[in-house]
């Protein structure tokens, strides 16, 4: 089994959101995922419950049980551990970043969420864990081009010494609306703008959970 942790220090940056269709996106490739819900606020299982249908197990966990949740969700024969983190203190988020095999760093293109997101940094290297950035509420492109605030935060991410996921996520409502309604975006519409980006991102994700070049060698 392997555990992705969605992080970040700061509200507001779509970080259930994120971690949600993330969860989404593997259960719809098939694989058995367990979703730790560890925001105080619990949106998660609010998610959950609005959802009438099948789809990922959403536990809701305190972040000192997280070792615990891992390896009930071990026996279980769960696939992947998505964390998805409450923004809150350094000691909170250690303790996810210890269980996670890949950590997914969450901002938004501005001047706050970057520096929020630097000490995020720190402790995963600290750690020793691999993970990245992912950009997530970019503004749309004008003529073609991207805003000079996505072009400002990559710069300074750059500046950290972690990847950036070549994937990010529009300020789309679309993602707040099939939220609202207990579902994700590829599921409302498989073609739409909004799920094509989560299946990249997906597809990123899952590349560094489980290696290509591994996964042959398994094989």
């Amino acid at each position: 089994m392997k555990t992705l942790a969605v992080l970040s220090r700061k509200g507001g940056t779509g970080k259930t959101t994120v971690s949600l269709h993330l969860a989404m996106a593997a259960w719809l490739a098939g694989k058995g995922v367990l979703l730790a819900d560890c925001d105080r606020q619990g949106s998660a299982q609010e998610w959950r419950r609005e959802r009438q249908i099948g789809g990922p197990v959403v536990f809701s966990t305190k972040t000192p049980a997280l070792f615990a949740t891992q390896q009930a969700a071990k026996r279980a024969g769960r696939d992947l551990m998505i964390i998805d983190t409450s923004p809150s203190a350094s000691e909170d988020l250690a303790e996810a970043v210890r269980c996670a095999d890949f950590c997914l760093m969450v901002l938004r293109p501005s001047f706050l969420d970057v520096r929020a997101v630097r000490e995020t940094a720190e402790l995963v290297l600290r750690f020793g864990k691999r993970g990245a950035f992912v950009i997530n509420q970019a503004p749309p492109r004008r003529n073609g081009r991207e805003m000079a605030c996505v072009g400002d935060t990559v710069a300074q991410l750059s500046a950290m010494g972690r990847p950036i996921m070549p994937i990010g996520l529009r300020a789309r409502i679309a993602y707040q609306t099939a939220v609202g309604e207990g579902r994700s975006v590829q599921e409302v519409d498989p073609h739409s703008a909004a799920a094509l980006e989560i299946g990249g991102l997906w597809r990123e994700v899952e590349a560094q959970l489980w290696p290509p070049a591994l996964a042959a060698v398994a094989e």
